[in-house]
C-alpha cells in the first residue's frame, strides 16, 4: 500500500488528520510536528472552531517514541524541525507538507528520500512542478513529470471554479476580485513588527488590507485567465469563512437570472460537490464546515451593465481546502 505522511499540525495539517482518520485511516503512516504530544493531542481532539473531533483521538510513548491513536489505529508521531531528519516509515510514498515553513520546491524536495516520490504543498508555491486546482486543471498533473505540487489556496479553490463557470456560460473578457478574509496565523492579535506592516497590525481591531497569494496560483492554474486578473484581501476579524466578490466583463449579454441559472446548472451538474449554492440571508458562520471549494450567494448576484456583472461566493477556508487536500492526496497517492 502506497502510504501518506504527514508533516506540520497547522490549521490546514489537523483538519487533514481528522479528515483522513475519518475516511482513509489506512492510509496515513506518520505524522510530524515539533509540538509536544500532550499539546499534539488536545489541539487534534478539540478546536475552536471546528469542536471536537468525530474521530477518538489519544496518544502514548513507549520506548522513547510518541504515537498519536487516532481511532484504532496507532499512527507515529516525529517531531524533527528539519525535512530530511524526519525518519517517516519505510512504506511512505507521499509526504503532506503542512508546516507553511516549506513552499518553495527545493525545501519541499528535501521529503523526497528513500522510498518517499512525491510532496503536496498544502499552500501556493511560486516554483512547484505543478500547482493543481483539481476540478479545473487536475487531469494535467503527471505524477511521473510532477513530483512536488501545490494545491494552490483556500481562495483560488472557490474563485477558479466561479471564473471557468461564468467563461463557459458566457466568456471570460476582464475580471477582478477582492477576498473579505477572516483572520489566520500569519497576522498579530497586538500591533508588533510584521514584513507586511498591515498585517502587523491588532487582527482584531481593524479590516486590513493586504496581499492574497491567490493571484499568483490561479495564474499558474489557469494560464488563460485575462492578464490583469488582479485584487486585495481585506482581513476582517473573524474566526473562519471567506467571500469572494468577483467582477468580471463577459463577451456575451446577460442579466441576473441567466447569471443564477449559469451557476445553479453547474451546482447540480459536473461542478457538484465543489460549487454549491449559500442559502438565502446567508451570512458567515451558517458556512463554517462546510466542504465545498464556493457556495455561490445568488441573492447577491448583479448585473452592472450588459456584460459587466458582480458575483460572490462563500468558503469555508479551513474544511473546504482541507478536502481538496485530502481528496488530491489519497487520489496521487493511488496513482504514484
Amino acid at each position: 500500500m502506497r502510504r501518506i505522511a504527514l508533516n506540520g499540525l497547522g490549521r490546514i495539517g489537523r483538519l487533514a488528520v481528522r479528515s483522513l482518520g475519518v475516511s482513509q485511516l489506512e492510509l496515513l503512516c506518520a505524522v510530524n510536528d515539533p509540538a509536544p504530544l500532550d499539546q499534539v493531542v488536545q489541539l487534534l481532539r478539540f478546536d475552536s472552531i471546528h469542536r471536537r473531533s468525530l474521530l477518538p483521538i489519544d496518544g502514548c510513548t513507549e520506548a522513547g517514541q510518541d504515537y498519536l491513536l487516532l481511532g484504532t489505529r496507532r499512527v507515529p508521531l516525529f517531531h524533527a524541525l528539519d525535512p530530511e531528519l524526519i525518519p517517516f516509515p519505510v512504506e511512505t510514498r507521499l509526504v503532506v507538507e503542512a508546516s507553511g515553513r516549506f513552499t518553495r520546491r527545493a525545501d519541499a524536495m528535501r521529503h523526497l528520500k528513500g522510498g518517499i516520490s512525491h510532496v503536496v504543498i498544502s499552500a501556493p508555491s511560486p516554483d512547484a512542478d505543478f500547482t493543481v486546482i483539481a476540478p479545473v486543471n487536475g487531469t494535467e498533473l503527471d505524477p511521473g513529470r510532477h513530483r512536488v505540487i501545490s494545491n494552490a489556496s483556500c481562495t483560488a479553490h472557490a474563485t477558479a471554479p466561479m471564473l471557468r463557470i461564468l467563461d463557459a456560460a458566457f466568456g471570460l473578457e476582464l475580471a477582478g476580485m477582492s477576498t473579505v478574509h477572516a483572520i489566520t496565523n500569519d497576522q498579530r492579535l497586538l500591533d508588533l513588527p510584521h514584513k507586511d506592516r498591515r498585517r502587523g497590525r491588532a487582527a482584531f481591531q481593524s479590516i486590513i488590507p493586504t496581499t492574497s497569494s491567490a493571484f499568483g496560483a490561479l495564474h499558474r492554474a489557469m494560464p488563460g485567465l485575462p492578464q490583469g486578473f488582479d485584487g486585495v484581501a481585506l482581513r476582517v476579524p473573524t474566526l473562519s469563512v471567506n467571500l469572494v466578490d468577483l467582477v468580471a466583463t463577459l463577451r456575451r449579454d446577460v442579466n441576473v437570472a441567466s447569471l443564477c441559472a449559469a451557476f445553479e446548472s453547474a451546482s447540480r451538474g459536473a461542478w457538484q460537490g465543489i460549487v454549491g449554492l449559500a442559502d438565502p440571508h446567508t451570512v458567515s458562520c451558517d458556512i463554517t464546515g462546510r466542504t465545498e471549494s464556493v457556495l455561490m450567494d445568488l441573492d447577491l448576484t448583479r448585473a452592472l451593465g450588459p456584460r459587466f456583472v458582480k458575483v460572490f461566493g462563500w468558503h469555508d477556508n479551513e474544511t473546504g481546502y482541507a478536502a481538496r487536500l485530502c481528496e488530491l492526496v489519497v487520489d496521487l497517492a493511488d496513482r504514484i
